[in-house]
């Protein structure tokens, strides 16, 4: 593996940044694959439920909220011809991901907090450690959401097909507000607090468990979260009801592209900084 030397050059070619960095990512992949694989391993090699513990969260999540809404401490209102317990399943699964993918670029550079500053390698495959992960978690939470359509006979229509888009769109957008905020997150330790504590609070200005009000204050801050269009379409491609965003997706998936290159020129420069004042 080729070994990258990180100057504290202020010079900055954004072009070229791109290109070394795509050079690392790409001469790296095996590294970021064996970590990946080395952290499933270790976190699950001694669990005794295993993989169960990627589908908890949705799992009680979900179960709360059947709970309550069954018991009638809420009255929750969801779209007709979508059974409750598929919208809400459906629904915690989706932001579940989005949750995960929106932390773990801060979480496997942290995890990696103990080699970056003695160890000298593309700092990068930290970042594909992260989205490996992600993905991996994301197969296994497809079957709660395959058991969910399969118990309720829900058969998908031909939107289904862009079920890949729409999740990969997802991953993509959680991934660069990660990324973005990765650098201050590693020096200091208030922003993953915060993403902790407010990634919780936007999910309930986010058509998860419930569906967008119908008026007052909740809908205009529903319509302003651009979460509610994704989610709520990805959700659709599932149980077969039309799309109504796809142009705003797609704008919103150029958009992330663009600032997800800009981030990772970000981090790449910030790195000497951020190992400075780790190994400081």
């Amino acid at each position: 593996m080729k070994t990258v030397v990180y100057t504290s050059d202020k010079k900055t070619h954004f072009f070229q940044e791109l290109k070394s960095i795509y050079r690392d990512i790409k001469s790296s992949n095996f590294l970021a694959y064996q970590m990946t694989k080395r952290d499933i391993q270790s976190q699950h090699r001694q669990s005794l439920l295993g993989f169960f513990w990627i589908l908890a969260p949705v799992i009680i999540n979900s179960l709360i909220w059947l709970f309550l809404n069954g018991s009638g401490v809420v009255n929750v209102n969801t779209p007709e011809g979508i059974p409750y317990p598929v919208f809400v399943i459906l629904g915690t699964t989706i932001w579940n991901i989005f949750s995960e993918a929106v932390q773990s670029p801060i979480n496997s550079v942290n995890s990696g907090k103990s080699i970056i500053s003695k160890i000298n390698f593309p700092k990068e495959a930290l970042l594909m450690k992260g989205l490996y992960t992600t993905f991996f978690n994301l197969v296994i939470k497809m079957i709660p959401i395959i058991g969910i359509l399969i118990v309720y006979q829900i058969t998908p229509s031909w939107s289904l097909l862009l079920f890949p888009f729409y999740i990969i769109a997802l991953i993509l957008f959680a991934f660069t507000i990660g990324l973005i905020i990765t650098p201050l997150g590693l020096i200091y330790t208030d922003i993953s607090k915060v993403l902790i504590t407010g990634i919780p609070f936007l999910m309930y200005v986010t058509p998860v468990v419930y569906a967008m009000p119908r008026a007052g204050i909740f809908k205009i801050l529903f319509s302003l979260n651009p979460l509610t269009y994704i989610i709520n379409d990805t959700r659709n491609t599932l149980v077969g009801v039309e799309t109504n965003s796809l142009v705003f997706t797609l704008v919103l998936t150029a958009i992330s592209v663009i600032v997800l290159l800009i981030g990772l020129v970000i981090f790449r420069k910030s790195m000497p900084i951020v190992i400075e004042k780790i190994a400081g």
